[in-house]
């Protein structure tokens, strides 16, 4: 479970660490990284956050998605020059899985992908962005809840598959059109 015995300034470094090793975030996937990894409570996360934004030390982005989460230079030197105060128990936690929840964040900013309910059952909507420009999006109805969350975390994973399936299925496979239409004849 979380540590009890965590200062405020430790808080604060755990969250700074956190975004040096995720990049660029979005609020809500800075907070299910350190619930998940027990690095914080949701609690302590609000304040150290809050605290940090305040100080100069992360600033605030706009993104296609949204607004994401930076490390100023601020908060970097102050990574540098106060980040060994962080436990090794925590720092342990912050090294094993900042990459694979790097790795995981890049994907969600993206590959986005939503799910309302609607008076048809529930409207997936799944994307891919490239450079911060939508290249690629798709609309599609789910029966259950269920289905439609699952179509949304599978999104990620399947979403270059699919894309270039797609592609080459509407005829997008590097052939020409001249090409094409000589093997019909």
């Amino acid at each position: 479970m979380f540590d009890a015995h965590a200062t405020e300034e430790e808080d604060k470094l755990v969250l700074l660490d956190a975004l040096s090793r995720l990049g660029r975030c979005t609020k809500e996937q800075l907070l299910r990284y350190v619930v998940e990894n027990e690095l914080q409570s949701q609690f302590r996360f609000f304040l150290a956050l809050g605290a940090l934004r305040e100080a100069g030390f992360v600033r605030e982005a706009s993104h296609l998605e949204g607004t994401l989460l930076v490390l100023t230079p601020e908060g970097r030197q102050s990574l540098e020059l106060f980040g060994g105060r962080i436990r090794a128990s925590q720092q342990e936690k912050l090294q094993n899985s900042g990459a694979s929840w790097r790795r995981r964040i890049q994907n969600e900013l993206q590959m986005p992908a939503d799910w309302e309910e609607t008076d048809n059952g529930y409207s997936v909507t799944l994307r891919a962005l490239e450079s911060g420009a939508e290249i690629f999006s798709m609309t599609l109805t789910a029966a259950t809840r269920e289905q439609a969350k699952r179509f949304c975390s599978r999104w990620p994973e399947s979403a270059t598959f699919l894309y270039q399936t797609i592609m080459e299925q509407l005829g997008e496979t590097g052939k020409t059109e001249d090409q094409e239409s000589g093997s019909r004849t």
